[in-house]
Parts: C-alpha cells; sequence; structure tokens
C-alpha cells in the first residue's frame, strides 16, 4: 500500500517552516552565479551573505564547474568600473550643462529676475556636485581587473571561506562520462540545464554546466547522508517549478530523482531567500540586504529593455490580424508552462502537418517587434518574442519567451483602459489557449 506522495515527491509544496529547517541541517551547495553577483551586490548585502556563508560551517560546498565557471566568468562580472565612473561623471557634466542652458532660456522667457536665476543655478550645482561626490567616493572600493588578488576583499574572504570545501574535479573517465550523460539529459529536455542547449559552443562542457554542478552537488549529499539546498541565481523553468508567475519550488523531476536516490529532501533557494531567513542561523543580517538580492540579477553583457503589458498585448493582437493565431497562442501556452513549450506541443497547437519544417517561425513576432520598437512601444534592444532552442544542428525542439512575458500573462495583465479594444484582446487570447489546451 502507498500514500498521496509516494511516487510523487516532487509535488510536495515546501512550507517555510521545512525550508528554515533545512537551512540548520542540510547540505549547502552554492552555484557560480551566486559568488559572481558578490562582485554586484552593494557591500553590505556581500557581507551579509557571506556571513550566512560562514555560519554554515562544512555544510557549505561549491561544486568543481561551479567554480570553474566562477574563475571563468569573474572578469565580466567585475566590469569595468574606471569605464563606467568616467561614463557616469561624463553624462552628468553634460546634464548639468543641459539644465543650466534650459534655466537661461526659459528665464529670457519669463523675464527672471537675474537673482532668483542665479539661486537656481546654485540649486542645480549644489544637486550636480553631491551626485559627482557620491561617485568620487565610491569609485575607489570597486575591484578592478588588475587589482591583485591579495587586494580582492570577495576573492580574500572566498579564499577562506572555501578552503577545503570546493568539491574535486571528477577522475577522467567519469567527468567524460558526465558531460555525456547531460548532454542526452539536455536533448531529451530533462532538468535542470536543459535550456543552456543554445550555449553548447561556447565551453569545452557543452550545454552541460548546470547539470555537473546538480549531480556533483546530489553525490556530495548521498556520500553525507544529508538533505540538499541548492542556492542559485538561475530562475528558469529548466530548474524551478513555476506556475505563471509564481516559483514553487524545485522541478518535480529533479526532487524525485535526488529522492529515489537517497531518500532525502532537495530545496533550491536563492540568495535572497537564505537572508531572508538568517535568522534560522541565529543570524541577523540587513533587512535590505534581501531587497538588493531580489534587485540585483546577473547582468547580461548589455542592458536589454523589457516588454510592457501593452507591447505583449499589440503583437498577439497583430499575429492575431495577421491570420498568425497559431504563434499567438503558442506564446500564451509557453507562459502558462512557464516560459518554454516543446516541439510536440508547438505541432499541436498550431495543427501543422508533422512534415512541416518550423525554419523560420519566429519572423513574424521578430518583424512585429521592430515595427513596435520603431513606434517607440518597446526599447531597443529588447528580449526576442519567440527564441528558437536547437540541439546542435538538428531541429528545433523548443521555443522561450522572456521571463517578464510569462509574468506578464501568467496574472492576466491588467486591462487597458482605452478605447483600442486590449480587454477583448486578452479575453480572446485566453479562451483560444484554454481550448488549445483541451485539445492537447
Amino acid at each position: 500500500m502507498t500514500g498521496l506522495f509516494d511516487g510523487f515527491e516532487g509535488y510536495q509544496v515546501v512550507s517555510e517552516t521545512e525550508q528554515r529547517h533545512a537551512l540548520t541541517a542540510a547540505l549547502v551547495a552554492v552555484d557560480a552565479n551566486v559568488l559572481l553577483n558578490l562582485y554586484r551586490y552593494n557591500s553590505r548585502t556581500t557581507q551579509d551573505l557571506l556571513a550566512i556563508f560562514e555560519r554554515l560551517g562544512d555544510r557549505l560546498v561549491v561544486p568543481h564547474q561551479a567554480m570553474r565557471e566562477f574563475h571563468r566568468n569573474r572578469l565580466k562580472a567585475i566590469g569595468n568600473p574606471a569605464q563606467a565612473t568616467d561614463a557616469a561623471r561624463s553624462a552628468l557634466d553634460k546634464s548639468r550643462s543641459g539644465a543650466a542652458r534650459a534655466l537661461d532660456i526659459w528665464s529670457r522667457q519669463v523675464a527672471l529676475d537675474e537673482h532668483e536665476l542665479k539661486a537656481l543655478h546654485d540649486q542645480v550645482d549644489t544637486v550636480f556636485e553631491a551626485l559627482q561626490e557620491a561617485i568620487d567616493r565610491a569609485a575607489p572600493d570597486r575591484v578592478h581587473a588588475t587589482t591583485p588578488t591579495g587586494d580582492d576583499p570577495v576573492l580574500s574572504r572566498l579564499a577562506s571561506l572555501l578552503r577545503g570545501r570546493v568539491l574535486a574535479r571528477p577522475d577522467e573517465k567519469t567527468w567524460n562520462d558526465l558531460i555525456a550523460e547531460g548532454a542526452q539529459r539536455v536533448e531529451n529536455l530533462v532538468p535542470p540545464g536543459y535550456l543552456d542547449a543554445d550555449k553548447g559552443d561556447e565551453n569545452p562542457e557543452g550545454a552541460t554546466g548546470d547539470f555537473l554542478i546538480y549531480i556533483q552537488a546530489c553525490n556530495e549529499a548521498q556520500t553525507r547522508q544529508l538533505d540538499l539546498i541548492i542556492v542559485t541565481n538561475d530562475e528558469k523553468e529548466d530548474w524551478w517549478w513555476r506556475r505563471g508567475a509564481d516559483v514553487i519550488g524545485p522541478r518535480q523531476e529533479m526532487v524525485k530523482e535526488f529522492f529515489d536516490r537517497t531518500g532525502r529532501r532537495l530545496f533550491l533557494m536563492r540568495p535572497s531567500d537564505l537572508l531572508i531567513r538568517s535568522q534560522a542561523l541565529d543570524l541577523d543580517v540587513s533587512p535590505a540586504s534581501a531587497q538588493d538580492a531580489v534587485v540585483t540579477r546577473s547582468a547580461p553583457p548589455e542592458e536589454v529593455g523589457r516588454w510592457t503589458d501593452k507591447a505583449v498585448l499589440m503583437l498577439l493582437e497583430r499575429l492575431r490580424g495577421e491570420g498568425r493565431r497559431d504563434l499567438a497562442d503558442v506564446i500564451v501556452e509557453a507562459a502558462r508552462r512557464g516560459g518554454t513549450i516543446d516541439r510536440d506541443h508547438i505541432y499541436a497547437l498550431g495543427g501543422y502537418d508533422e512534415e512541416r519544417m518550423l525554419r523560420g517561425i519566429t519572423r513574424p513576432t521578430a518583424r512585429i517587434t521592430a515595427d513596435l520598437q520603431s513606434e517607440g512601444e518597446l526599447p531597443d534592444p529588447v528580449t526576442p518574442m519567440l527564441k528558437a532552442l536547437y540541439n546542435g544542428p538538428g531541429p528545433l525542439y523548443a521555443m522561450r519567451i522572456p521571463s517578464e512575458v510569462v509574468d506578464i500573462l501568467g496574472r492576466g495583465a491588467p486591462p487597458i483602459t482605452d478605447d483600442s479594444g486590449w480587454g477583448e484582446v486578452l479575453r480572446a487570447q485566453e479562451e483560444a489557449a484554454e481550448a488549445a489546451r483541451e485539445s492537447l
């Protein structure tokens, strides 16, 4: 006889009490993106997070692949503080000059008294001088690419903290076998990490980096006979069980896989979760640190704009108006599934013949996106609405939409109160998606 969750362990939603208890007893494995963000947080948040790591003692580990990715991407995370500081100073100087010119032009039009004009100029000078001073004070604290290791406070603290806590690289045969296994999992869409398939040519381990981190952490927890917490900044649905904008917990497949191997429980946490629950470790941190950790994400190489509610609905309306209801339904269904929709469901939603190729399927959304950008409805650049995912030269195996679009469609998108008919568009797309889901 079995019970409600026997064989369905991944469907249990973990309570706050269970997560706090796990922090006091489980093995805690840290992903590379968490360590890299120590350079992006403000100094208080960095110190608070390091204090939590320190309090974990020998239950803290860093998988070999995570450490490899940390060193590989550290200079990118550091960025170029000197260049950024110079750019900020230059931008402030231009803004200050522009504000002064605007006041001069305006004062002549309204015949402003000379003394009043001087007082306004003085206020502008005071504001911009304070901003320049703030930049000057912060600049010396930043680490540069050429900063010696001993002068890098993050590296110095990590060197001490992680001594004896970085998991060793397996022998060559085991390592290569794991990479082969990870590649097969990516191809079969087995979490975690399959959404990194497009990174397959970037590194020697291909697209298997997330799997290598996960499996080594699992092996160590199994050896120690402990529950496992993996701390990561990765919020994609190949790690997390999501429902629209809600993040529920680890993917069910991962929870069951770990339970079947160890009889233990798997938890996923983000750095902000550690900071929020620091009192479970008898450690008080600044309340602002958790918010800083939520706001700070792994920075992309360039600033990318975000989709808005209105832009999403405009794109969906135009797709349907052009007779591409299939693509609109794919986007809505991808949002319902947490951001990614596989090839089989794309074919089912579109009613495509099995012989049909999906080559060029993203072109209509790319063209409408460009139109919205030219109309000022979207920033440039912006994450593509539909991104095709491939395993090497093979056929498309899935499509992904931006995370903010998942959030927008997951909450139903607030109605736009004008006469453009956006509410009708949203209702129509929801009805179409529901009908399509019932047919799958």
